[in-house]
C-alpha cells in the first residue's frame, strides 16, 4: 500500500520510495533514427500535436519541447511492444509511425487479441519514480476522455517505461546514437488504478518534482507497480 501524506519535494532522495534504474533493454540505431525521424516531423515539420489541456485552460507546447517528449515517447512505446513480443505476447500491430495532421490523434497505444484489450504506455526520464496521470483527463471509472472517439476509453494495463539520455531539443545530437538505455519498469492494471483514484492518490498542483506539477496527478510509486514479466493476457 502506498504511504499517505508523503513529502513529495523530498521523495527523490527517500530510499523507502525509490527504484534503481535497471535498463532491460537498449534501443539500436535503426530504431532510434525512426523514432528520431517520426518526432522531427511532427515538432518541426509536417506533423500536428495539440496543445496540452488543463482543466479548462491550454498549453502550447513549443517545437522542442514536443520533440523531446514525442521522441521518448515513441521509443517508450517501441521498448513495450519489443518487451511483449519477448514474452510471447503480440500486440495487433507494431507502434505507429503515419505523420498526421491536425484533427487526427491516438489515444492508445496498443490492442491486443484484436482490440479486445487496450494499453497505454508512459514514458520519464530514467530517475523519475512515478507514474503520474493527470487527474482531468480520466473520470471516476478510469476511463480516458480525451479520445478521438465519441465516448471515454478504458486501458486495461497501463504501462511505465524510464529513458535515459533523451534531453536535448536538437534532432541531431541523436544522429551517432548506438544505442538508448530503456527500462520497461512496469505496468498498472486498470483494477489497480481504480483502487489509487478510490483512494485518492494525488499530487496536487503546485508541488515540485524538480519543476512544479501544473495540474493535480494521480499517482502510484514505480516500486509498486507489476513487472511485466508477471503479466497474464
Amino acid at each position: 500500500m502506498i504511504k499517505a501524506n508523503i513529502d513529495f519535494q523530498r521523495i527523490i532522495f527517500e530510499s523507502d520510495t525509490k527504484k534503481e534504474f535497471c535498463p532491460d533493454t537498449k534501443l539500436k540505431p535503426e530504431s532510434i533514427k525512426k523514432c528520431l525521424f517520426f518526432a522531427s516531423e511532427m515538432a518541426y515539420g509536417r506533423g500536428y500535436h495539440k496543445s496540452q489541456s488543463f482543466g479548462n485552460s491550454h498549453y502550447n507546447r513549443s517545437p522542442n519541447e514536443i520533440f523531446v517528449n514525442t521522441f521518448q515517447g515513441k521509443l517508450a512505446e517501441l521498448a513495450v511492444y519489443n518487451e511483449l513480443s519477448n514474452l510471447g505476447i503480440r500486440p495487433d500491430k507494431p507502434p505507429e509511425f503515419d505523420i498526421w495532421g491536425k484533427g487526427k490523434w491516438e489515444d492508445c497505444d496498443f490492442t491486443i487479441n484484436n482490440g479486445q484489450i487496450r494499453a497505454s504506455v508512459k514514458s520519464t526520464k530514467w530517475f523519475g519514480n512515478l507514474l503520474l496521470l493527470e487527474t482531468h483527463k480520466y473520470n471516476q471509472k478510469g476511463e480516458f476522455l480525451e479520445t478521438a472517439e465519441s465516448e471515454p476509453q478504458m486501458y486495461d494495463f497501463t504501462f511505465m517505461v524510464r529513458i535515459a539520455g533523451v534531453k536535448s531539443p536538437k534532432p541531431e545530437n541523436y544522429l551517432t546514437l548506438n544505442e538508448i538505455d530503456v527500462e520497461v519498469t512496469g505496468f498498472m492494471s486498470h483494477s489497480k488504478f481504480l483502487q489509487v483514484i478510490e483512494e485518492k492518490q494525488i499530487i496536487t498542483k503546485g508541488i515540485m518534482l524538480g519543476t512544479p506539477l501544473l495540474v493535480d496527478n494521480y499517482y502510484i510509486f514505480a516500486q509498486d507497480l507489476t513487472e511485466v514479466k508477471y503479466l497474464r493476457i
